[in-house]
Parts: C-alpha cells; structure tokens; sequence
C-alpha cells in the first residue's frame, strides 16, 4: 500500500528532469518502450516517481549504444545475467570503435607529419639515415614469384584490407625482398604493409637505411631502384634488407600521377 501519493510530472518537466527532449518521451511512447503512467481525461499525460528508476535504466542502456529493440526486451525482464551479456557486447563494440578512432587519429597525425617531411625532403638523391622501428601489420608473402601486375595488386590490396578493417586509416606501402633486387627484379611485391600502431611484432627494424624520395607516377617506381642500388654502393654500403616503399602523395591527395610521392628505404651495412 502506498504511503503518499506518487508525485506526477508533465512530459516536459520529465523531459527536464532527464535532460532530453519532449519529442524523445513521444517516440518512446509511439514505439512501445515506454509511456506515461496516467493519460488524464484532458488527454494529458502524467508520468509519475517510480518511473524514474525504469527511465534512467532505459537512458543508461541508450548511453552504451544498446539497441531499441534489445532495451524492450530486457526491460520486459531485467537480469543481472542478461545485463552482464548486453554490457559485454557493448564493451567490445566499444573497443573496436576505440581502435577505429585511434587508427583515424594516427592517420590525420601522419598526414601532418607527411606535409612536414615531404617540404624538407631532397628528391633524387639517395641519404644514409638512422631510422627508429615502426609498428607494421603484414600481408601474407606473395605467392607468385612473377612480376605483380596492376591487377594482382588490386587483388592483395582488396584481401589484405578485408582481414584489417580494424587498422582503418593506416597507410599502405609495398616490400620488395632482398632476392628480388639483387637479381634485378623490381616490379614483383613480396608483401604489403599497412603502418598502425595496433600492429603487434614483428616491426619495420629500426637501424641504419638508405632513403631515396621519388615523384612520378606508380609505374615509373621500379626505374629508380638500379640508380639507388648504385647510389648506396658509392655511399660505401650494400643492401641488408628488403626495400619498403611509402606511399606518401597518393590518389587521396592530387589527381596528377606525375604528382605522386614515394619514398623508398632499404637497409643498409657498412662493405666489408
């Protein structure tokens, strides 16, 4: 039995009381997830105290993003076990919306750190430098050891993306093993690589690297790497490792693919 009369709001003061719009309260009422305890004979309608703990659920419930659908349902019959379930799916959704944002975050700090380094950089000439390890998720060795056509390419890049949609926003680059261009071959991929700090190891080695940046189109890469492959032997250094390609200016930034930007970096060691 009640000891008082329960206390009634107009929708707008529930509104209110809530911080949310009246029209929310009308289009949880239309759909069926929640309604006014009292509609008055003025057609009024009232809602009343011990409504508020079942709003504040539902609005706790809205925050973690839980669907419509499954709010009327666990509403209907609250659990803890049924609230550890929709709080665990949550949370993960939760968490692959993080990386997502984290991986976008690294995309726009890259492209600002890619503005500043392509305005120092010294195209055509070939530079020893020493750079840290980077966090790279690989693709699977190309199978193929015949050149890698445009469409190949298209086919790696389209399944290695697929298998990574977490590291949306990462930039792509291109290796090309050692094999390949100490046997002269430098239109064959070896793997593809995008650059994400949610990469787990094996990394990009930090270390000692030749540096070459190149403007022109993708086709007219693989023509610099005989002059970089001499460039380092002048320098006093051979090849220790794959080469890895970074596509710097791309589609996403000029229409003009004499306008592109890659640079080049391989491994190098003093000769012995």
């Amino acid at each position: 039995m009640k000891r008082h009369e329960e206390k009634r709001y107009t929708t707008g003061e529930f509104a209110q009381y809530f911080g949310i719009r009246k029209d929310t309260l009308f289009y949880y009422d239309r759909i069926g997830l929640f309604s006014p305890a009292v509609v008055g004979q003025n057609r009024y309608r009232y809602y009343t105290s011990s409504q508020i703990s079942a709003m504040d659920t539902l609005l706790t419930l809205r925050q973690m993003d839980v669907p419509i659908r499954e709010i009327q349902e666990y509403l209907h019959a609250p659990s803890p076990e049924r609230l550890r379930e929709m709080t665990q799916i949550q949370l993960e959704k939760t968490g692959r919306e993080i990386r997502k944002l984290q991986s976008l975050q690294e995309t726009f700090q890259r492209i600002l750190d890619m503005t500043d380094e392509i305005s120092q950089a010294v195209f055509g000439k070939v530079l020893i430098k020493t750079l840290s390890p980077q966090p790279i998720i690989l693709s699977k060795p190309n199978s193929s050891q015949l050149e890698t056509t445009s469409e190949e390419w298209s086919d790696i890049y389209g399944a290695f993306m697929r298998e990574n949609v977490e590291a949306y926003g990462a930039y792509t680059g291109a290796i090309l093993a050692l094999e390949d261009l100490k046997n002269g071959c430098f239109r064959r991929i070896e793997r593809l690589f995008l650059a994400n700090s949610i990469a787990k190891p094996p990394y990009r080695p930090g270390g000692l690297y030749a540096v070459l940046y190149h403007q022109g189109n993708y086709e007219s890469i693989p023509s610099v790497y005989p002059y970089l492959i001499r460039e380092i032997a002048s320098l006093g250094f051979e090849m220790a490792g794959d080469a890895y390609e970074e596509y710097l200016i791309t589609e996403l930034a000029t229409n003009q693919p004499d306008s592109f930007i890659t640079k080049i970096i391989i491994p190098v060691k003093e000769n012995s």
